[in-house]
């Protein structure tokens, strides 16, 4: 019997030959799981600020929007656009997206039809719209650098986004206009305000911008509707009870009531009601009662050696007390037909 020895060198070079082809094998694999996976294109478009201190708020909420794009919606650079209100925005921004632009009634359409474009059906499309409008008859115009476009044609524009997908949050004043020419059965859509008269400026941009960067001045991001995990559901509920925060401290009559539609109908709905801070006014004392009142406290005021010796041992432990009310314990089963039951599904990527 003979046996036939191989060269080392030869050894050396068949080993070397099936390392090399395993590893471009999974740098293949790779890449094609890295392309397979689904993807989240960002459009924030924000109108004329109007003057110095709203460009300031208003370029400080696309920046957070946009570190909130990438940490919180998992979004790349490059899937991300930025029309900007006007010259001084964008060159404010230039540094904080890849690709920034001024908002127009010919660059918004353009943009979604890139947008249509690139996401396949399997992706994901955001839309953030901020800024101001104004109510024209039945429509809600938005202000824009030039001409000004309203609720219809952007919901024309709109119908190249066919990703399975979809998330519009309309944050100006009189917003709610928009919920019904963009509402179908693929998209949630939020809007600041009713279908009203509620001109006003609005809190939803910014609160909106900070709890999507992951956390606001009064709330941060988090499970509101309690069911373990992070969803859109529970972004729109954590801004609105920011936004109920916002007008509480300030002392004002809450002038936006946002409304949250995902089931096609083409009305919005307060989703968040059931979830805001109650406010318990303290009973109406009656002179009987301060009779009552004025006995206990007598009684409180004699000594006892026991209480006083406890009291010396250990310090009593006061419940914090929440300024914005009493916040209920909910848990809703969202059924298919319920506004909001789409927008528990989407989940989010919970900030760093």
């Amino acid at each position: 019997m003979r046996f036939h020895l191989c060269h080392p060198l030869s050894a050396i070079v068949f080993v070397s030959f099936v390392c090399v082809a395993t590893f471009a094998h999974a740098q293949e694999t790779a890449e094609e799981t890295k392309v397979d996976l689904p993807k989240r294109w960002v459009l924030i478009a924000c109108g004329l600020p109007g003057d110095d201190e709203h460009r300031v708020r208003l370029t400080k909420a696309c920046r957070q929007l946009i570190s909130g794009a990438e940490t919180t919606l998992g979004a790349s650079p490059e899937q991300i656009r930025i029309l900007a209100g006007d010259e001084t925005m964008k060159n404010d921004l230039a540094n904080e997206a890849i690709d920034v632009g001024i908002c127009t009634k010919e660059t918004m359409p353009a943009t979604l039809s890139e947008l249509g474009g690139l996401a396949q059906r399997r992706d994901g499309c955001w839309v953030f719209l901020l800024g101001h409008s104004h109510l024209y008859g039945l429509e809600s115009k938005f202000n824009v650098a030039g001409p000004d476009f309203h609720q219809a044609e952007f919901a024309q524009w709109a119908e190249v986004i066919q990703c399975q997908e979809q998330v519009f949050w309309v944050t100006m004043p009189v917003s709610g206009f928009w919920i019904k020419p963009l509402s179908n059965d693929t998209r949630v859509i939020v809007s600041a305000t009713e279908a009203d008269a509620e001109f006003t400026g609005t809190e939803m941009p910014y609160a909106l911008a900070s709890h999507l960067a992951g956390s606001g001045d009064y709330y941060q991001l988090e499970d509101v509707d309690k069911d373990r995990s992070l969803s859109l559901l529970d972004l729109y509920l954590s801004v609105n009870l920011e936004i109920d925060a916002t007008f509480k401290t300030l002392d004002r009559l809450q002038t936006e009531h946002a409304q949250l539609e995902d089931n096609g109908d083409g009305r919005g709905k307060e989703v968040q009601l059931p979830y805001l801070p109650v406010v318990v006014e303290d009973p109406e004392v009656t002179e009987d009662d301060e009779d009552v009142t004025e006995e206990i406290a007598a009684e409180d005021e004699e000594p006892n050696e026991d209480e006083a010796a406890s009291n010396d041992d250990a310090s009593v432990e006061e419940t914090p007390i929440n300024p914005f009310g009493v916040r209920p314990e909910v848990t809703i089963q969202f059924e298919s037909n319920m506004d909001g039951y789409r927008a528990q599904r989407i989940l989010l990527r919970r900030p760093q």
